[in-house]
């Protein structure tokens, strides 16, 4: 199974030594529950071009970003006609916090920033019947790092799991093979902290970051949703073969 990573960001040069970038994260946390996958990373936020035939690969991954959806940077539009175009040819679409937004925008939704201000730390989310049905049990805990969100689903888009922070927070579609989270199943615990104890990083309330950071070393439910996006990418590539 080929993958394509698009990356929307790359952590901060002082990050990478310890952390890598973001698609090697997602190599990581996916790797371990699909290991017949290969993983191909395109850098788009950095200029790189799209892949000229969208069904060249049999998925494609959109990373986090610290820009926003709705901002007016040159890579977004063409990414967004991309991800229209992929999904037409029924080629399954993954999309992680940034990468849930823009595939919600891109499909007719509509993201802004929330007036809750920053969502960070381990959150728990309530699954809807058919987030059971992908990712098993009734809630799931993950790490949050994002102030947008989905406020207007598109057409076709279906909640899978929600908190009252992130009411749109798990997306699946009919119209399209998508499915995107809000949260960040690929971060370690570490990455997380890192951020929050950087000077110039995130530079949130005090109160706020120490309610984050106290949350780190609770259970994490990655492995589920990692096991969730697998069996999804086997069922859809499957179809598609």
């Amino acid at each position: 199974m080929k993958i394509c990573i698009l990356e929307a960001d790359r952590p901060a040069e002082t990050h990478r030594p310890r952390f890598g970038t973001y698609a090697g994260m997602f190599e990581t946390w996916l790797g371990a529950a699909l290991p017949e996958a290969g993983f191909t990373r395109v850098y788009v936020a950095g200029g790189a071009a799209l892949p000229a035939d969208p069904a060249a690969f049999d998925a494609y991954l959109v990373t986090g970003a610290r820009a926003g959806a709705y901002e007016d940077h040159p890579w977004i539009p063409p990414l967004e006609a991309f991800l229209r175009a992929a999904g037409a040819l029924r080629v399954p679409l993954l999309g992680v916090c940034f990468g849930h937004q823009i595939i919600a925008q891109a499909l007719g939704g509509r993201v802004e920033k929330s007036a809750e201000g920053w969502q960070i730390g381990r959150q728990e989310h309530r699954l809807t019947t058919e987030g059971t049905a992908l990712f098993g049990g009734e809630t799931l805990a993950a790490l949050s790092a994002h102030q947008d969100q989905v406020t207007v689903l598109p057409p076709g888009a279906r909640r899978l799991l929600a908190n009252a922070a992130s009411p749109n927070g798990g997306l699946g579609y009919e119209t399209v093979p998508a499915l995107t989270v809000q949260f960040h199943p690929e971060f370690d615990p570490a990455y997380l902290r890192a951020l929050l104890d950087e000077p110039s990083g995130l530079r949130l309330p005090e109160e706020r970051a120490a309610l984050a950071r106290a949350g780190l070393s609770e259970p994490l439910d990655g492995g589920r949703v990692a096991k969730g996006f697998a069996n999804f990418l086997r069922a859809h590539t499957l179809t598609r073969s």
